[in-house]
């Protein structure tokens, strides 16, 4: 005779989840496991995004201050800005158009974001590593990681009115530590891109796949902290490559 199995857990509701992700994340994504439901939090985390990148365009210091960045970035980058582009950047802050179009940009990019994410850590577990879990419960883990990235998002955005400096990255990176160091260097540049709530984020991540694959998340959390720190520096050598090319 065989054992009667227990009967999985009943699913949390939404909001518990991405409560659970900031409070107890483990037990969190125990139920996740169990019950893997990506798309509504992924819907609540594109819109809270959505919400705190377009929020600025609402008022003129805003617009002012995120249309400065993005000049700034474009020279960064080795860019001309000709007064021609910067009076259509400026009358295209200004539309309904830019509005709408900058939160579609949040409904659809991190949704691919996710799917890219979740097809690499299943390819890595399972054919790697011998894993059996299928893809969709991996999606639910990445795509509920994103609470903390939202949070961020909102935390940020206060801030960010306040001072009226506007970054990809917001006010929480780790370059905000160093300001004695030359902007536009190449630790700068890492140090910038690298953030708290990122370093959180992946943390999270780390725990979930720790759960559903059954490893220990120390040592996922050190690999993808790990990848994160390389991508920063790639990142920072092309930055940095732009700004000396630019001078």
């Amino acid at each position: 005779m065989t054992e009667p199995t227990a009967p999985p857990p009943a699913p949390l509701s939404l909001v518990s989840r991405f409560i659970g992700m900031i409070t107890a994340p483990r037990a969190t994504f125990e139920n996740v496991e169990a019950n893997p439901r990506p798309v509504g939090i992924l819907l609540v985390v594109a819109l809270i995004m959505s919400v705190a990148a377009i929020a600025p365009q609402f008022t003129p210091s805003g617009r002012q201050a995120v249309l400065d960045a993005q000049v700034k970035a474009m020279e960064g980058f080795g860019m001309e800005v000709t007064p021609e582009i910067y009076e259509k950047m400026e009358a295209s802050s200004r539309s309904t158009f830019s509005k709408v179009s900058g939160m579609m940009g949040t409904f659809i990019g991190l949704p691919i974001i996710c799917l890219i994410f979740a097809a690499l850590y299943w390819a890595f577990f399972n054919v790697a590593l011998g894993g059996t879990a299928s893809f969709k419960p991996v999606l639910a883990i990445v795509t509920h990681s994103q609470v903390i990235g939202a949070i961020g998002a909102l935390a940020a955005l206060p801030i960010q009115l306040m001072t009226g400096k506007f970054t990809a990255t917001g006010p929480f990176n780790l370059g905000a530590l160093a300001p004695m160091l030359e902007e536009g260097s190449l630790l700068a540049n890492v140090l910038g891109f690298i953030t708290v709530f990122g370093i959180w984020g992946f943390i999270v991540n780390a725990i979930g796949l720790a759960v559903l694959y059954r490893r220990n998340s120390r040592n996922i959390s050190i690999a993808l902290l790990a990848l994160y720190v390389i991508f920063a520096v790639v990142v920072g050598l092309v930055a940095s490559a732009f700004t000396a090319r630019a001078s």
